[in-house]
């Protein structure tokens, strides 16, 4: 049997979905006594689509041939909608296989795949959600009001990160050019009102940069960065990252320690930081790497660090009752889909569990014990400049809400920009409710 000079799509699609159903009905005789082997009729059958044959492939680009059984020919989904120019997807959860139309983009035959797969919304009715107005704004984290001296100082081409702490006071993290054409790290802390109250000036006699930071009430001002410098402030010998802790009261350094990857992965408590950090030989970039999660004291001194960890860690947190919560990414064999692991370890750094999760994303604890994990997934790539070298990406915003055993209590995706860069903005609250900034 070939098809041929196919006029309808439509009812194309309709001839495929009578497949599938016949595919499912046979799989509702089998499902009672399980697997079975079936005779089926190959007879180098050939699909030609407006005289044309089409190479019918999988989706991991190997070739796969038509077949008939029982008097019907099954003919691959993927394979022949594809040859239509839409998109399939199939979802393994709910066992559908979805049919799309492609973006008519430049990127549309680069033949990138996401293998996006729609989340579910669960207990979404249970969420309080709130919507920053129009006089707030949100940097790394923090919601600020539009005061003349937040326009001021966020609007400092030199501006790094910016904090605030428990009286209002605003803290200034940027970077700086010294007399030697080199740049330093500068923090600054003002009033609520603009007036500078302290300054000071951190680096050597290389490039030394601010790529994050934190504040704590009790442990101070927390950065984490790269220094190029064999002297000062955050002398190193090879250019590796660092984590530092700085006296939010006189702008003092306090400590400063080797880290591995620390451009965002950290996180600050009371009486500790939690980095992480290559525990064998100082990592070169070449080969495997085994980071670990290594847990500071107060004054930087290494306390404890778990086992080697072989995916990319995405976020550290403590929950209220010391658990410390690891979130990593893992990609499977064919290097496309992205999901989650969970890891939950005790006080002194003794695995406790580990589980699976549908996406990954920053963790923040939450006052009753669990944590809310927001995660950006791509879903599609969207049109872009040709002159453009990077890959531009419809996304979506999903927020996940744990309870204190680790159970997931909720819930939901966000995405009100359509088919175009851009995402809302989730923050979540301590108290576990959340605030959207719909600003991107």
């Amino acid at each position: 049997m070939m098809l041929k000079n196919f006029r309808n799509f439509g009812g194309f699609i309709a001839g495929i979905a009578i497949t599938l159903v016949l595919v499912l009905m046979v799989n509702v005789v089998f499902a009672s006594t399980g697997e079975r082997n079936i005779s089926v009729f190959f007879d180098n059958i050939k699909i030609l689509l407006n005289g044309s044959e089409i190479n019918l492939k999988d989706v991991n680009g190997k070739a796969v041939e038509p077949f008939i059984y029982n008097g019907t020919t099954y003919i691959p989904v993927r394979a022949v909608s594809e040859a239509f120019g839409k998109n399939v997807i199939w979802d393994s959860t709910d066992k559908k296989v979805m049919i799309s139309d492609k973006i008519d983009s430049p990127l549309s035959d680069l033949g990138f795949d996401t293998h996006y797969v729609p989340l579910k919304d669960i207990n979404s009715n249970v969420i309080i959600e709130k919507t920053m107005n129009e006089n707030q704004a949100e940097i790394n984290g923090y919601i600020f009001d539009k005061s003349d001296i937040y326009e001021k100082l966020s609007a400092k081409p030199t501006l790094s990160k910016l904090l605030i702490d428990e009286n209002g006071n605003f803290i200034a993290i940027e970077q700086i050019t010294n007399n030697d054409g080199y740049e330093d790290i500068c923090i600054t802390k003002y009033d609520k009102n603009g007036k500078e109250l302290l300054r000071n000036t951190y680096g050597g006699s290389d490039f030394d940069i601010a790529y994050a930071a934190k504040y704590n009430s009790k442990m101070g001002i927390v950065i984490t960065g790269v220094s190029q410098s064999k002297d000062g402030d955050f002398a190193n010998d090879n250019n590796s990252p660092f984590v530092a802790c700085i006296n939010a009261q006189n702008l003092e350094l306090k400590w400063a320690s080797p880290v591995q990857i620390a451009d965002h992965v950290f996180f600050v408590t009371d009486n500790s930081v939690f980095v992480v950090r290559h525990e064998g030989e100082p990592y070169s970039g070449i080969g495997d790497y085994k980071l670990s999660v290594v847990k500071l004291d107060s004054t930087g001194q290494k306390l404890w660090s778990t086992e080697p960890l072989s995916q990319w860690i995405h976020s550290i947190i403590q929950l209220s009752d010391e658990r410390i919560i690891v979130v990593q990414k893992f990609i499977d064999e064919q290097g496309n889909i992205e999901i989650g692991s969970i890891k939950c370890y005790n006080k002194n750094g003794e695995l406790l569990s580990s589980f699976e999760a549908d996406c990954y994303g920053e963790a923040t604890p939450t006052d009753d014990g669990g944590f809310i994990s927001v995660s950006i997934r791509n879903i599609k790539t969207v049109p872009q400049p040709i002159y453009i070298s990077s890959i531009w990406y419809d996304t979506e915003t999903v927020v996940t809400k744990y309870d204190k055993d680790l159970k997931l209590e909720w819930r939901k995706t966000f995405d009100s920009v359509k088919d175009a860069i851009g995402f809302d903005k989730i923050i979540p609250q301590p108290d576990g409710s959340i605030v959207v900034d719909l600003s991107n």
